[in-house]
């Protein structure tokens, strides 16, 4: 089957004609479009301005239509529509095709700018001809008129560009009166650049002290009010205004005469004036770049700066909608001045309080000082001010507060640092460090003692919550305020619970008392399990363990569950037992179950017996004649030495042994103790290695059966048996049988050490 080339041939060239069409239609479309906007614009009433700027919407719908196609001679269709009307002429011609040769000229490729600007080209030379025909026609007349016109049109272009390289000489220099000369022999001022893309205008903003005053009202008197508008708003190379320009200067000046800005200020005036014909207020804003690149002292002068131009605008000759928005501008520039950071990402607030500089703090504070802001470590402001090294607390914080800082307050207080910490728990942990000093400091430190209730750190902590601290929010631990309050010393975590009873709703409270850490502990757990730990307990006087039990008993009274209380057996002694006999008498009720306080009374209720205080006595009596001893042997050698018997060296040195072998003496109680833990606590992970290895059987529950008969043979023994033994019999049985026999056991035990008083099983 062969293939028709013709009949292709045809398709193809009828394929292309239907092509063609359709470009022609869009073309013609796009025409249209383009000459129906321009129509518009110059047929309008009243215009704005005498000429469009840059910005212009009908500027930016004729690039994009130039760009999609429209084609240039739709400009000298409209020109020649226009002659006959020569108020739209006179404005198509002078104001408008200037402004729009210039948007092309930057925006659209080279080939469709040059396209253009010959259209544009010859649009104006012709309305040359058409307004000043009388002198062209005598010299067509005359037979030059053609050289001559050339001659001229160059000798035009060499004079006013040599005039434009003179008008910025003189700028350069500080001549304004060649600069009034030239500036009026300029017809296209906004077309005058010099190095960098400036306009005059940035050149006269670079001038010195009264210089640049000068110079702008010269050119003020001289061009109309839409070439200096052109002027005010258009950019350089780096995207400044003349106005930006002059701020920048003003601030980054190595040395200023004064840092207080006085009203006859150069800048100021020339930026009033700049305001003043059309400079917009958006320009004394400067980037976060440019701001980060500025030093402190730089930035709080540019912050002054502002504040007098504000107050400059006031007195000035600034209509009222140019002075309000400036006054909101810069009401709005000083708080993003305040609150970026520098390029080692520290913000200005910040170390205004390291140095408790209460006055600046104030200051920046009214000015829009964002205290939630946080510095490389996840610190806040707040989190600051409670640090140990910071001074005056107090009155920073109520600074803060009367600055009407309440909400940023509320965020910042409930806010954590890297290390999961709000300052509110920041605060709890600085009180728990301080009440663990060595009450020997905190004599040095207080002549007279000071009440808790009477301390910064107190009143500190009364702020916080009053003010929003939120008590639920847990740290990395997941501890919340109440873990680390029961975990204070002494009367300290009772004045603190007292203190949130009063401040924190009862929701809040009853969901941080029954919250549970990671170690799956409660905060009254926490109270029970720090006190009956310690390593020494006074057994004379009862005050320290009266304040975990006014603790616990203020929680249990407050809805925490009673069942916190039962801790696991490892954890009984003799301390955890005496402390929840405590709680139970103010509370009037039994809080642990019947079998557990059996047991509790059966292992740590012996009271103290006569042998046991003799015991004692001995024991001080045998330290005070060992100290005796020492001290007649030290008083020995210095005796020896005054009398020359040993040499001075000598005595010192069986001095030093002396108080060595004292001291040793003196804790050998420690050390016995310290090395009886770290047995017991081997031999703990021993047994309990082979107890998870080894199988239940018969001999294992026989074992136990002897080993609690062992224990009913003697209670004193039992009394001294360190916890790992209980827990070897208690903890974990072998089985439902062994239990059973165990409790009978313990029921006997009971009932043989109490056969005197039968009611001494009651707490």
């Amino acid at each position: 089957m062969g293939i028709d080339i013709t009949a292709l041939t045809t398709n193809a060239d009828k394929l292309g004609e239907c092509i063609d069409k359709n470009k022609k239609q869009e073309q013609d479309r796009k025409d249209e479009q383009l000459y129906g906007i321009i129509e518009r614009k110059v047929k309008k009433e009243e215009h704005k301005r005498e000429k469009p700027r840059g910005q212009d919407g009908t500027l930016k719908k004729c690039k994009r239509l130039f760009e999609e196609g429209a084609s240039s001679e739709v400009l000298t269709k409209l020109e020649e529509s226009l002659r006959e009307q020569e108020k739209y002429y006179k404005y198509y011609v002078q104001c408008f095709l200037p402004v729009l040769n210039r948007k092309i000229s930057k925006e659209l490729d080279p080939i469709k700018k040059e396209e253009i600007g010959q259209a544009i080209s010859e649009i104006t030379y012709n309305s040359r001809y058409c307004f000043t025909h009388n002198r062209r026609d005598s010299e067509t007349e005359s037979g030059y008129g053609s050289d001559v016109e050339d001659d001229h049109e160059v000798e035009i272009s060499n004079e006013i560009t040599n005039n434009n390289a003179l008008l910025l000489k003189a700028i350069k220099n500080g001549n304004n009166r060649k600069f009034r000369k030239y500036l009026k022999d300029c017809t296209d001022i906004s077309s005058i650049k010099a190095e960098e893309g400036k306009n005059i205008l940035h050149l006269i903003a670079s001038l010195e002290k009264k210089q640049k005053c000068k110079f702008l009202g010269t050119l003020i008197k001289t061009v109309t009010k839409e070439d200096l508008a052109q002027l005010v708003d258009s950019e350089n190379q780096d995207e400044k205004t003349p106005l930006q320009v002059a701020l920048i200067n003003k601030i980054t000046k190595e040395k200023h005469e004064s840092h207080t800005i006085q009203d006859n200020d150069n800048t100021l005036k020339f930026l009033t004036k700049l305001l003043e014909h059309g400079a917009s207020s958006d320009n004394l804003g400067l980037s976060t770049k440019k701001l980060q690149d500025l030093k402190e002292e730089q930035k709080t002068y540019y912050r002054n700066f502002l504040e007098k131009l504000a107050e400059q605008g006031k007195q000035s000759k600034l209509k009222p909608e140019i002075r309000i928005n400036t006054e909101a501008k810069i009401k709005e520039i000083i708080p993003h001045t305040i609150n970026t950071p520098d390029s080692n990402d520290n913000y200005l607030l910040h170390p205004v309080i390291k140095n408790s500089d209460k006055k600046l703090f104030k200051e920046l504070l009214q000015k829009g000082a964002d205290i939630s802001l946080k510095d490389t470590d996840g610190n806040n402001a707040l989190h600051l001010i409670v640090k140990p090294e910071t001074k005056q607390k107090l009155e920073l914080l109520n600074i803060l507060l009367k600055a009407g800082q309440k909400e940023q307050f509320i965020k910042a207080v409930n806010d954590k640092n890297k290390e999961g910490q709000t300052p509110l728990y920041q605060l709890l942990q600085r009180i728990q460090e301080k009440s663990k000093e060595p009450s020997l400091k905190n004599k040095i430190k207080n002549v007279v003692k000071k009440e808790f209730k009477d301390t910064g750190r107190y009143k500190t902590l009364e702020l916080f919550l009053q003010n929003g601290a939120d008590i639920t929010v847990q740290d990395k631990d997941k501890k919340n305020a109440l873990h680390y309050i029961a975990s204070f010393k002494g009367e300290q975590k009772v004045t603190c619970l007292e203190l949130i009873l009063n401040s924190v709703e009862k929701e809040k409270f009853s969901k941080a008392a029954n919250a549970a850490n990671e170690k799956e502990r409660t905060p009254l757990q926490v109270a029970l399990i720090t006190k009956t730990t310690k390593d020494k307990h006074n057994l004379v006087n009862p005050k320290s363990r009266d304040n975990t039990i006014k603790f616990c008993v203020k929680l249990l009274q407050n809805g925490v569950d009673p069942k916190q209380l039962i801790l696991p057996e490892r954890l009984w002694s003799k301390e955890y037992y005496k402390t929840i006999k405590g709680i139970e008498k103010p509370t009037g009720r039994a809080l642990i179950p019947d079998d557990m306080r059996t047991e509790l009374k059966c292992n740590f209720g012996r009271k103290l017996k006569a042998r046991d205080i003799v015991k004692y006595i001995n024991n001080v009596a045998c330290k005070a004649v060992t100290t005796l001893v020492f001290a007649a042997l030290a008083c020995a050698a210095i005796f020896s030495a005054s009398q020359g018997i040993i040499t001075i060296a000598t005595a010192s040195s069986i001095i030093a042994v002396i108080g060595v072998c004292y001291l040793i003496y003196l804790n050998l109680e420690n050390i016995y103790e310290g090395f009886g833990k770290i047995k017991g606590k081997f031999t703990e992970e021993k047994q309990l290695t082979l107890q998870d290895n080894a199988p239940k059987n018969d001999t294992q529950c026989n074992n136990s059966v002897k080993d609690i008969e062992n224990k009913s043979n003697d209670l004193e023994e039992q009394e001294v048996q360190k916890s790992s033994n209980q827990s070897e019999h208690t903890e974990s049985p072998p089985d439902t049988k062994m239990s059973a026999i165990s409790i009978k056991l313990v029921e006997k035990l009971c009932r043989d050490s109490v056969t005197s008083k039968p009611s001494s099983l009651a707490l």
